[in-house]
């Protein structure tokens, strides 16, 4: 389908006449339609019944008196492809196909679907093997059960690849305010990067909900996804299929490729989508994204009138690195004149229950404590009473309402968060949104969504957009070079790395007349990845005599454990001076990722402490540095119990020549590691390499 007709899926999603074509599948979608209160012509397709449900039955597509905005089509798999020629030859505005045995059932369900797509042409289809669409602002719903779900005329668009996850997110007692739900399936025509561009077109979507077990073509869907970054309307991702049952299960559910979990989360922050980790941060993060939208710091005010619910919003803000900066003395001395003598001047606040629920008490307090601190989200906790509990709810009400008021005269995130979940009813909900705030439920949810909402911002006020993600370079046959070959490489292409030279028996002072002692001996090959394991190095050494001694060592060594290759070789290189800091730094060409960079705290640990970022190149400088910051081991960079520390802008300026290597092309570059990478004060200088490089 082509990324532009849009105005073929204003007819499917706005449709004014349906055509439901099967049996007893089309009982449920037809009641959902009706009771979702549609006005248009309703027509049934059905050879085998001359009525269904009251509707008159025609037998084929070519009897519809009219032309339909729509189809439901629950038919077998076999008798799909005549029907969808049938509607296209009748210039139907678009499909949901809830009929399964397609890709997803194997080899001849994808001859079946190719055959589908042909069929169809221009015509847009959503599935096969999916559950449709409801249309939440236009109250309509293309739909195969009974479904829920709560609009206020506005909110997100959520995109799923799971019909049964779509069904249950309508079901959840949380108001998420929606405007669309579109269960895909199989994406044969329509696929999930055309609804992100079409929705993010939409004044009526605040935000797109991505669920993905996997994307068909990732260069469509960076595309959208920038589209929907530059637009301003923020994509929020829960992705499964994540271990190695998950992405089985995803090549049988839908077919679609799972990919590398690291590399996704990259693509993710690249894009500026914000990736969630579950179903119910998912919902969370969209509702605030929906409601509040971005947030520009991570300074934080929070109000509590319970000592324990201020200390449980500080404990988890500083395990994510929020802020919850504290009031100034001249401010505490302020604030004290509105409280009671029993509360303490801190953030978050606990105001304290003389005053709770009393307005004329705590909209000053909440006013001031705006003003004074000058924060960019403001959280007010409340667990409202349970159903039959309605005595004290008012006062509950009162203490939101006053915060509202106050928070809405700076014009920044208000938020009423439940320490859990389900402690704040739909009524409470629903009056909360309609009062411009954002009902969180979950402390621990609440606070990651504004983490979210904040590196949304970061990304959104980037001044290095994103237009494209590298491709990776198409090759038939690569060889790996050993460390010597590969150093050698880098170092003509003015990369630091170690003096260094052959060595192929005992040898002469003369012929290190260029290299100082003490030196380094290996023995490196292409496929030997732990040289120490096998005693491949030797360091500190101080003189020729030495040097001949641990090489015939060596030799012998080597040749015992049978690892000698023709590929290998013995070389001695000058030592490297102590760094301040060791990184671990690999580049490789993803067949769906395009070029990735992963870059970590590097040395014989490297294994063990997986500190490492992975990122999508190209890369900002912005960006580069934003992923070291959050490396455990960046304080090391920084200058560790008064140790040295790092120029960060020279660090950077060395990383990006060897990011630039691995890009240009004429490098022929297909992968590099580089473990370990000293870093000094104002240098870098490769100490171990493997590089992969394509075959002409």
């Amino acid at each position: 389908m082509k990324q532009n007709n849009f105005s073929r899926l204003d007819r499917l999603f706005k449709a004014k006449s349906v055509v439901f074509i099967g049996g007893k599948d089309i009982f449920t979608p037809i009641n959902e339609i009706k009771r979702r209160g549609f006005k248009g012509d309703l027509w049934v397709i059905n050879p085998n019944r001359s009525k269904l449900l009251g509707y008159k039955c025609y037998k084929t597509v070519q009897e519809l008196p009219n032309t339909p905005d729509a189809a439901f089509l629950a038919v077998p798999a076999a008798n799909v492809i005549q029907v969808i020629t049938d509607l296209n030859k009748r210039n139907c505005g678009g499909v949901v196909c809830y009929s399964a045995g397609f890709k997803e059932i194997g080899i001849k369900g994808k001859k079946l679907e190719k055959r589908l797509v042909l069929a169809a042409g221009q015509m847009p289809i959503i599935g096969p093997n999916c559950y449709g669409l409801i249309n939440y602002v236009d109250n309509l719903a293309l739909w195969p059960f009974a479904h829920g779900g709560y609009s206020p005329g506005w909110g997100a668009a959520i995109i799923t690849q799971s019909g049964m996850l779509s069904s249950d997110i309508t079901m959840t007692q949380r108001s998420i305010p929606l405007s669309y739900m579109v269960s895909l399936g199989n994406q044969a025509v329509l696929g999930m990067e055309h609804l992100i561009r079409y929705f993010s077109e939409k004044n009526s979507v605040t935000a797109l909900g991505i669920h993905v077990e996997g994307i068909n073509d990732i260069e469509e869907f960076c595309s959208a996804a920038i589209y929907a970054l530059k637009l301003g309307k923020p994509i929020v991702m829960f992705k499964t299929g994540k271990s190695k049952i998950g992405k089985r299960l995803t090549e049988s559910h839908t077919g679609s490729l799972s990919g590398d979990n690291e590399a996704f989360s990259a693509l993710c922050k690249k894009l500026g989508i914000i990736e969630v980790d579950d179903a119910v941060q998912f919902l969370e993060t969209l509702k605030f994204m929906s409601i509040c939208g971005p947030v520009k710091s991570k300074r934080i005010l929070g109000f509590t009138c319970s000592g324990g619910g201020a200390t449980m919003l500080a404990d988890y803000a500083e395990s994510i690195k929020l802020e919850f900066p504290n009031f100034s003395r001249k401010a505490k001395a302020e604030l004290n004149k509105l409280l009671p003598s029993i509360a303490t001047v801190s953030n978050p606040l606990d105001y304290t229950t003389p005053i709770w629920g009393v307005l004329d008490k705590t909209l000053p307090v909440f006013s001031k404590s705006l003003e004074l601190n000058k924060a960019d989200t403001a959280i007010i906790v409340q667990d409202f009473p349970s159903e039959g509990l309605d005595e004290s709810e008012n006062y509950y009400w009162n203490d939101s309402l006053s915060f509202i008021k106050a928070a809405s005269e700076y014009n920044i995130p208000k938020v009423v968060c439940s320490t859990f979940p389900e402690n704040i009813n739909k009524k409470i909900r629903q009056k909360l949104i309609r009062n411009g705030s954002a009902p969180m439920q979950g402390i621990k949810e609440t606070l990651l969504a504004v983490r979210s909402a904040y590196e949304y911002y970061i990304k959104r006020k980037s001044k290095n957009p994103i237009s494209k993600i590298s491709r990776s370079i198409e090759f038939k046959e690569s060889i790996f070079l050993n460390e010597y070959a590969g150093k050698e490489s880098l170092k003509k292409k003015d990369i630091s790395a170690p003096d260094s030279i052959k060595i192929q028996q005992p040898i002469e002072s003369k012929a290190l007349k260029n290299i100082s002692f003490p030196v380094v001996l290996k023995y490196s090959s292409p496929h030997l990845l732990h040289k120490t394991e096998l005693g491949a190095v030797r360091t500190n050494i101080k003189s020729i005599k030495e040097l001949n001694l641990e090489f015939q060592n060596m030799k012998k060594l080597i040749e015992k454990a049978e690892a000698f290759e023709s590929t290998g070789v013995y070389f001695c290189e000058e030592m490297a001076d102590a760094p301040i800091a060791e990184l671990f730094l690999s580049f490789r060409s993803d067949p769906v990722f395009g070029k990735v960079m992963v870059v970590g705290m590097g040395g014989i640990y490297t294994e063990i402490f997986n500190d490492t970022k992975t990122l999508i190149l190209p890369v900002s400088r912005q960006e580069l540095l934003y992923h070291l910051t959050e490396l455990k081991g960046y304080e090391i960079i920084l200058g560790y119990r008064n140790k040295i520390k790092v120029n960060k802008n020279k660090l950077l300026n060395n990383l990006f020549n060897l990011v630039d290597f691995f890009l240009d092309e004429t490098n022929e570059c297909v992968s590099l590691e580089i473990n370990p990478l000293f870093v000094y004060e104002s240098s870098v200088r490769v100490i171990d390499c493997v590089m992969e490089r394509k075959v002409s």
